[in-house]
């Protein structure tokens, strides 16, 4: 081999050697000090720290909002309550007026007489009979206040909204009863998912902001008529509508605002609706509403029907099967 010859081997050798190397090189490319790296890890510590303080702060606000929308709910319970407190007064007051009377005739009665003729004596067995009615539609009475005044919520389940519509009628009668006939239709009702008290406080919302836009003197006028009804697997939808004054087209887009009412101050505080939103809408249920003016206006509450009563008959017999 020539000297050339030898020179230019050795030069292409060299080549490859340095094209080996930079890709060698690039795959496996010289480790940096870990002085280079402080900078990016104080960095990665204090986004860390301060994600953490903000994830902490995000959830005391959180817990702070569900404590002050317990309250939200209760407050409006209590209102509610306030606006139903001297027609319940008079519905405790009738019941008591008539035991009273008849424990007085009785004691009578028993004071003068030793024996009792058979006719007397089946007048003080029905002033008896009529008393203990009496007492009993006090006990009801009570009972339907303290599952509305209850600050607890015991969670969602099952419940029979049946009645509950029943028990918000009741209570919502002494404000109707002036105004329009109260016709309820809900019977043959599923159990739906939701919560006793919490769809009373609904229900008797309704019923009294329908019994509010009806005026007070023309009760065979005017009707408030609570409609429920299921279609399986759908939900069950409940209509409360009335013959009142109806709602203007600007009012209706902001009726389930907080603190929005039309009416005079002193009167509504304007949580009634927006409350009520808020607990069909938790419970994965819809509340709507359709009115005009002088038309009077419905409200239609769907709620989902509660676990394994939700699939059609056919289902739940072939099942059983």
């Amino acid at each position: 081999m020539t000297l050339r010859a030898r020179v230019l081997l050795m030069s292409s050798v060299a080549r490859r050697r340095g094209t080996l190397r930079r890709a060698f090189d690039a795959l496996h490319p010289p480790r940096r000090p870990r002085a280079a790296f402080e900078p990016l890890e104080d960095t990665v510590r204090e986004r860390t720290a301060e994600l953490e303080a903000a994830n902490a702060k995000l959830s005391r606000s959180l817990e702070q909002l569900r404590a002050t929308q317990a309250q939200l709910l209760f407050a409006d319970r209590l209102i509610a309550l306030g606006r139903i407190a001297a027609g319940v007064g008079h519905e405790i007051n009738n019941p008591l007026a008539f035991i009273l009377s008849n424990l007085e005739y009785i004691h009578q009665e028993l004071q003068q007489k030793e024996q009792l003729p058979e006719q007397e004596r089946q007048e003080v067995l029905e002033a008896l009979a009529e008393t203990r009615d009496g007492a009993e539609r006090i006990r009801l009475i009570v009972r339907d206040l303290q599952s509305l005044s209850r600050a607890e919520d015991v969670g969602t389940g099952p419940s029979d909204l049946a009645a509950v519509l029943r028990t918000a009628a009741k209570m919502a009668m002494h404000e109707l009863r002036h105004r329009a006939r109260l016709v309820v239709e809900c019977e043959g009702l599923p159990p739906v998912q939701g919560n006793g008290a919490r769809l009373g406080q609904v229900f008797l919302n309704l019923l009294l902001n329908a019994a509010q836009a009806i005026p007070p003197g023309r009760v065979e006028e005017n009707e408030v008529r609570v409609v429920a009804r299921a279609a399986l697997p759908g939900p069950v939808v409940v209509e409360v509508r009335d013959t009142g004054c109806g709602i203007s087209p600007e009012h209706r887009e902001r009726i389930f605002d907080p603190f929005f009412t039309t009416k005079p101050l002193g009167v509504g505080t304007g949580l009634g609706l927006a409350v009520c939103h808020g607990i069909v809408t938790s419970l994965g249920g819809t509340l709507t509403v359709d009115s005009e003016p002088g038309q009077g206006s419905i409200f239609r509450v769907t709620l989902p029907v509660a676990g394994a009563f939700a699939q059609p008959p056919r289902q739940q017999a072939d099942a059983a099967a």
